[in-house]
């Protein structure tokens, strides 16, 4: 009989620590995802819609990295993308006084 619950409880730990590895795998690769489009959108912000896309761009860096994945790359391309949507905003609302 000892055996048996012993074997249940084996068991029931392995699959618990199956079921973290799979949670694991499951967060790290939304994490890439996360990371992947936080760089598309920081690309495209410096060409198009500077303000809004480095706002997203800096949004799903966080998620990234909440992931466990480091999202370094999109953080600074959606910093880049809100100064330069700033200034771009500045000088066309600057002309038009």
């Amino acid at each position: 009989m000892g055996n048996a619950s012993e074997s249940q409880y084996a068991t029931s730990a392995g699959q618990a620590g199956r079921e973290d590895a799979d949670r694991a795998l499951f967060l790290e690769h939304q994490g890439k995802k996360y990371r992947r489009t936080s760089i598309i959108f920081g690309v495209v912000g410096l060409f198009l819609f500077g303000l809004a896309a480095g706002i997203v761009a800096f949004i799903m860096a966080r998620k990234a990295e909440d992931n466990g994945v480091k999202a370094t790359a999109g953080k600074v391309l959606a910093v880049l993308d809100v100064i330069g949507g700033i200034i771009t905003m500045t000088i066309i609302f600057g002309a038009m006084k």
